[in-house]
């Protein structure tokens, strides 16, 4: 358990928005744990880490990564609906069981992949209901600089 507090920076630049309004039931039921979702501004194409932790989990295309604070609490950062078959649109720069940083480059995106809009980065506490969290709601966030979450 956590004797003190972690803030949990955005992983993406853009547009933040409740998880209630990803057209996924997945995530906007909530079942992948509280959450928000983050349109990309287009300003930069990458996802980085939100907080230091090791990385528990990358996807095969890279359209996913999972985390593991040291005091338990794990994350699931997720790009785009439907994703998951998306080969090459992806550039993953971590690998399973590696620690990384706040700010490190976890996934590159491949803006041809995304021709008609920006995807959406679903940002999710996937045992967050263990932890007491406070969430800061912006509607604009910068990778690496927006608090999104306070964990005590």
């Amino acid at each position: 358990m956590m004797a003190h507090q972690i803030e949990i920076f955005s992983p993406a630049s853009g547009k933040a928005f409740p998880l209630e309004e990803v057209p996924d039931e997945l995530f906007s039921a909530g079942l992948m744990g509280p959450g928000l979702a983050i349109m990309l501004d287009g300003s930069d194409w990458n996802i980085y880490a939100p907080l230091d932790a090791v990385c528990s989990a990358v996807f095969p295309t890279g359209h996913a990564v999972a985390l593991k604070h040291a005091g338990g609490l794990e994350l699931l950062i997720h790009i785009g609906i439907e994703t998951f078959r998306a080969e090459g649109a992806f550039q993953k720069n971590v690998v399973e069981d590696q620690k990384v940083s706040r700010g490190q480059k976890l996934i590159g995106i491949d803006p041809a992949f995304f021709p008609a809009q920006n995807p959406l980065v679903i940002f999710t506490l996937i045992n967050g209901v263990q932890f007491s969290f406070e969430t800061h709601p912006k509607e604009m966030v910068l990778a690496g600089k927006t608090t999104l979450f306070t964990i005590s």
